[in-house]
């Protein structure tokens, strides 16, 4: 179990990454950003045991990489998000099964959550 949240984690944190640095750098669009890391992460090649969980975690990851740049400041801050993320998507993977929309909940929650957090103590 450890070593699944640990490549939900760091699968999560690539796909936000990878979508952050995209609009913020090379100025993409924030849509074109998370479809192409979407994409890109689709050719990531993992051991067939995990299913779709990996690349599910960089589609998430994407999504929450679209947020503001006013609100993530520091690499830190996308690893806070992406332990909130992965943690909440591990926690909720067998729950809402057939429903669309989990993967945007799960990235608006670790988002929101940690803008919250951060509100309250600073």
């Amino acid at each position: 179990m450890i070593k699944f949240l640990l490549l939900k984690f760091i699968t999560f944190f690539l796909g936000f990454v990878a979508c952050f640095a995209m609009h913020t750098t090379f100025d993409l669009p924030l849509v074109i950003s998370a479809a192409l890391t979407g994409l890109i992460g689709s050719f990531i090649p993992f051991p067939e045991r995990y299913k779709n969980h990996p690349y599910a975690a960089i589609y998430a990851g994407s999504f929450a990489g679209m947020c503001s740049t006013h609100l993530i400041t520091s690499y830190w801050e996308i690893a806070i998000i992406s332990l909130i993320g992965s943690s909440l998507y591990v926690l909720t993977m067998n729950m809402f099964t057939g429903f669309g929309g989990k993967l945007g909940s799960v990235a608006f929650a670790s988002v929101a959550l940690f803008v919250l957090a951060k509100g309250i103590v600073l």
